[in-house]
């Protein structure tokens, strides 16, 4: 194939926040946010194979009454964002710089200990309070939403 010998448009769009097609489920504003085998975004669970992190979801939809692609949700792919620290896992100074994973579609953890499937989600930048006055790490995505 030839290289370019004119102009090409790309259609670019900003990267930052992207809209995926959502599986015939409810998300959450918030939420961390994984893609399927079929190709349809869900909320991350350890327990669902083959899930890619796709990032943190700006809004909540309801496409439980649907078919798999009927709604879309917009999901931010970079930034930091507060998660629960899981349930056995206490976070502490020293974890600063550790990776996470995603156990549920808001709670992280450090090791991949009771995690049916293990997908890395970011990594610890600070220890914080949730918002809803849970134990949690500040986590950044950046370098690991597909």
């Amino acid at each position: 194939m030839a290289a370019l010998t004119t102009a090409y448009e790309t259609f670019e769009k900003p990267g930052l926040v992207i809209s995926y097609k959502i599986s015939a489920v409810k998300v959450y504003k918030g939420a961390l946010l994984g893609v399927n085998a079929s190709g349809f975004a869900v909320p991350m669970d350890h327990a669902t194979a083959n899930l890619k992190f796709t990032g943190v979801t700006n809004e909540t939809v309801d496409n439980s009454a649907g078919n798999a692609g009927d709604k879309n949700v917009n999901v931010t792919k970079s930034g930091t964002f507060v998660f629960k620290a899981a349930s056995g896992f206490t976070p502490a100074q020293a974890d600063v710089g550790k990776e996470v994973y995603a156990n549920t579609d808001w709670e992280v953890q450090i090791s991949t200990g009771g995690l049916t499937n293990s997908v890395k989600v970011g990594r610890i930048v600070a220890l914080e309070t949730t918002s809803t006055g849970a134990t949690g790490v500040r986590v950044r995505i950046d370098d690991y939403t597909q």
